[in-house]
């Protein structure tokens, strides 16, 4: 779970995950493929860390 830069709980699937981008503003975009994109105010080390994924 997350919580996105609007206030709201989002959850987002580890399995999914296509990349994560930091943006300006401390936002971090964390896309699960087309339309599936989630504005997160973590760094990108800070949600890779909380999905449990590897950095490659």
């Amino acid at each position: 779970m997350f919580e996105d830069v609007d206030g709201m709980e989002v959850f987002v699937n580890p399995e999914q995950v296509i990349w994560v981008r930091e943006y300006p503003g401390e936002v971090t975009v964390i896309s699960c493929g087309h339309e599936d994109r989630f504005k997160v105010r973590l760094s990108p080390a800070q949600a890779v860390a909380a999905l449990g994924k590897a950095v490659r």
